[in-house]
């Protein structure tokens, strides 16, 4: 059943990680270009009458967007909308936590890819690591749960780390999930010997710890993340495996770009125009029903698998800062 939409609010972003966008940046969308929050609200509002039960606010970083918490506070209170969260860096967390909260956010993903400020400050050209602790910490106090920190693994700069990440989990009620490193972007610098697949990483684990793994139900909720336990920690551990192993048969999710663009696979070329629609002009119940139809339809045409090549995956030549993480 699809049943989750990640939504990207904007294109802007505070860092340039390097699997994320060229050392020279992305042309940005302009102010117009990307969707209004009007025009969200009523997107959302429609593929929730489709069976959309998440929401996850994505980037660029969301954080940045101005009016961010306004937003939320409308899409929180709509009926049949069960879960509302969002990915961010973590840089503006401390001091967005409080009102995102109070607005109605549930839960929050932090992308943390380096426990090491100097190696944290490379990855992300120039982040500072301990706004991003700083933004964990005030997360945690206000009440999100779980807190989830999502770290891609890339052989030869992060590998060193996998145990120190993994022993956060130990007395932090956290989940940590790794991510395989993905091919996405037309400049994209991915190479073969930077790929840790997830089975590995979760080898290189088990040899210091037992990992339980969790409950059925437990999984159905985490999306794509294979969950474990290390043996008495008070936090879990996720496994994402988008290259290694595919999970197109389990996939829930639909995305939408911020320039509305709703996507039914993050490494498909392939696009509906909402934004189009919603701006074409017309009669109020012909655009909302031609939304419906798009909608519909990207739910009826879900792909139930992909080739795994990385030539076929750069399919989508559009960075991830653009398509939203």
């Amino acid at each position: 059943m699809i049943n989750y939409l990640r939504l990207s609010i904007t294109d802007r972003c505070n860092l340039r990680c390097q699997y994320c966008m060229p050392k020279e940046g992305v042309s940005l969308y302009g102010p117009d270009e990307i969707l209004r929050y009007e025009e969200i609200l009523k997107i959302v509002k429609l593929a929730v009458s489709r069976g959309i039960t998440k929401v996850r606010l994505t980037g660029g970083e969301p954080l940045v967007r101005k009016d961010v918490v306004s937003l939320i506070r409308q899409l929180s209170s709509l009926t049949g909308l069960q879960d509302l969260s969002m990915t961010t860096n973590g840089l503006l967390l401390a001091d967005f936590a409080s009102s995102l909260y109070q607005a109605g956010l549930k839960r929050v993903n932090i992308s943390m890819d380096s426990l090491n400020p100097e190696k944290y400050q490379q990855i992300t050209r120039g982040g500072d690591l301990q706004k991003v602790w700083a933004g964990i910490a005030a997360a945690q106090k206000v009440g999100f749960s779980p807190i989830k920190i999502n770290v891609v693994a890339i052989a030869g700069f992060n590998d060193g780390e996998i145990l120190d990440f993994a022993r956060l989990t130990l007395h932090n009620p956290w989940q940590v999930r790794f991510i395989e490193y993905m091919p996405i972007g037309q400049n994209n610098s991915w190479r073969p010997e930077q790929f840790l697949t997830a089975q590995t990483i979760r080898e290189r684990i088990e040899s210091y710890y037992s990992l339980l793994p969790l409950e059925t139900e437990k999984q159905s909720n985490n999306g794509p993340a294979r969950l474990y336990k290390i043996i008495g920690a008070q936090g879990e551990l996720g496994f994402i495996s988008p290259v290694s192993e595919h999970f197109c048969h389990t996939c829930n999710r639909l995305r939408i770009t911020a320039d509305g663009k709703l996507k039914t696979c993050l490494f498909s070329a392939s696009e509906v125009d909402l934004k189009a629609v919603l701006r074409r002009g017309g009669q109020e119940e012909d655009i909302e029903r031609e939304l419906t139809e798009k909608i519909s339809w990207a739910l009826a045409h879900k792909p139930l698998r992909r080739d795994f090549t990385a030539n076929l995956m750069k399919r989508c030549h559009h960075p991830m800062v653009k398509i939203g993480g």
